[in-house]
């Protein structure tokens, strides 16, 4: 734009030049042959033209000539400068988000550009924020309050990264922070740190409190031979490694991420026609009465059938299901076919199914799991939720509303791999659990290990005095068994009674082990 501003104002002065300088000439030549006279003298000649009339109306003119052209010059200017202003004013636009008013990603991408040219010698970090849930947010609560959201983490993320940083959004729950010229190591993680700690607050919007989490990417770049992609992809990739942990904050990049990215985005590619073509199958391990030995039930657990004849396991695409929005049609999917079978099964057998953190903020997960249920023929009652610690700590409120929907419909609900998650006593004594699961981690070592022995014991007795029954993961030996039932739980599961598998065992365990 400036350049034009510069060009048009050389044009201008050129043109006064050349009108000068012709006038000049002219004045001279006027002086030089007295054309004065030779007018008066040709005027005088030719009187019946009226040239005199016609020459004094022309020096009249003259002046008012120079005043239009002076006005349409003036309006002229300002026509062009409007015009100048308007494209700057996109141009701006076109760099920056319409909602946040932070530089958007080709705002960002030119400026990585600029950084990599002198990365060598001006080392430079660059960190992606996902927030987390955030499209739950927005089904929902709506796209205004979704939008003041996004605005509100924008304000924040612009006060905790500081002066000489710059901050984008890259799409609709991303952004970018460019972090230049820190001094040192302790610097950067300490701005990393508060980046982070944006999210710990909840936002306040529309009279409702809002938690949200945020997983973030960082990469510190000392390579100019790098591509702007190339500095993207591992933020990328270090961001999808924190995300897959759950517990929120910032993870480094390091060699061989961008490889499980590319898994990841592979998978997530795949799963929806696996899910359409249900060849993500339930599998079903055996829950056993630890006082009879009896199979009462049996745990659900998904195995993903690839072409070549592998198996996926939960591990390499629950994450994935559940950042791609696709967890709840997997859910819906793994019901549908668990509940066609149990049609067939004994009457008195029941099934237990994991619910994923990310299905809570689904308004209609009870009414289509009812609906599911309702369509097989059969009875809620033979149905068991499991929900992790993990799931409560996002937001307790919704989970208890859950559960008491899910309770009121008769169907049981267990706190799942209790022990890992936080605030495990107070979920106890605010939610309305039936059951107990005890995580493998403080079984596979039970005999030696005194510390996870009493873990087990004052577990055991303190879900028992609040009315709760046991169950005990991760049981593959007669010793685990034998110490599970002397410490009085309930139900067991583990490879001593069976691994998961297409076709449900029907077999009774011996109560020769127990104490």
């Amino acid at each position: 734009m400036q350049q034009t501003v510069t060009r048009l104002k050389k044009n201008a002065w050129l043109d006064g030049v050349v009108i000068f300088s012709f006038a000049a000439v002219l004045l001279a030549l006027f002086v030089q042959y007295d054309a004065f006279e030779y007018v008066v003298e040709f005027s005088d000649r030719h009187e019946a033209w009226e040239l005199d009339e016609i020459l004094t109306l022309l020096m009249v003119m003259s002046p008012a000539a120079a005043l239009f052209a002076w006005r349409r010059g003036r309006e002229t200017r300002e026509e062009l400068f409007g015009r100048i202003k308007a494209e700057q004013e996109a141009q701006k636009l076109s760099l920056h988000d319409p909602l946040t008013g932070l530089p958007n990603r080709q705002n960002i991408t030119e400026q990585i550009q600029r950084a990599l040219i002198t990365a060598d010698t001006a080392p430079f970090t660059l960190a992606l924020i996902d927030m987390d849930r955030f499209r739950d947010i927005n089904d929902l609560h709506g796209r205004g309050v979704a939008d003041r959201l996004l605005a509100a983490v924008a304000e924040r993320l612009a006060d905790a990264a500081g002066s000489g940083a710059t901050i984008s959004r890259l799409s609709s729950n991303e952004f970018a922070v460019l972090l230049l010229d820190l001094p040192s190591e302790k610097a950067l993680l300490s701005r990393l740190q508060s980046l982070a700690d944006c999210f710990l607050k909840p936002f306040e919007l529309a009279g409702k409190t809002f938690s949200c989490a945020a997983s973030i990417g960082v990469t510190h770049v000392t390579q100019p031979r790098l591509s702007v992609d190339d500095a993207l992809s591992q933020a990328d990739a270090a961001m999808h490694r924190m995300k897959a942990c759950g517990l929120g904050g910032f993870s480094f990049f390091e060699t061989g991420m961008e490889e499980a990215a590319l898994r990841r985005a592979r998978i997530g590619m795949e799963l929806a026609e696996a899910i359409g073509q249900d060849r993500i199958q339930p599998y079903y391990q055996p829950l056993v009465d630890l006082i009879n030995g009896r199979i009462i039930g049996y745990e659900v657990l998904a195995r993903w059938h690839l072409e070549d004849g592998c198996v996926r396991l939960p591990d390499d695409f629950i994450s994935v299901a559940e950042d791609t929005g696709l967890i709840n049609e997997l859910y819906y999917s793994m019901l549908r076919q668990t509940a066609q079978e149990v049609r067939h099964w004994p009457s008195d057998l029941t099934f237990a199914l994991n619910l994923s953190p990310a299905q809570f903020d689904d308004e209609w997960l009870v009414h289509k799991t009812l609906q599911i249920l309702a369509e097989a023929g059969v009875a809620p009652g033979r149905m068991e939720i499991e929900i992790t610690e993990s799931a409560l700590a996002n937001d307790i409120d919704r989970a208890r509303a859950i559960i008491r929907e899910f309770k009121r419909q008769r169907i049981q609900v267990a706190l799942d791999d209790f022990g890992t998650g936080y605030s495990s006593l107070r979920h106890l004594r605010e939610l309305d659990f039936d059951k107990l699961k005890i995580d493998r981690s403080f079984i596979h070592d039970l005999n030696a290990n005194p510390t996870s022995q009493m873990i087990v014991r004052s577990v055991t007795s303190l879900a028992h005095s609040l009315g709760l029954q046991v169950t005990v993961e991760g049981i593959d030996s007669l010793l685990n068994a034998d110490k599970v039932i002397g410490y009085g739980c309930d139900i067991g599961q583990g490879f001593l009674y069976g691994p998961p598998s297409r076709e449900r065992l029907e077999a009774s365990f011996a109560l020769e082990y127990a104490a």
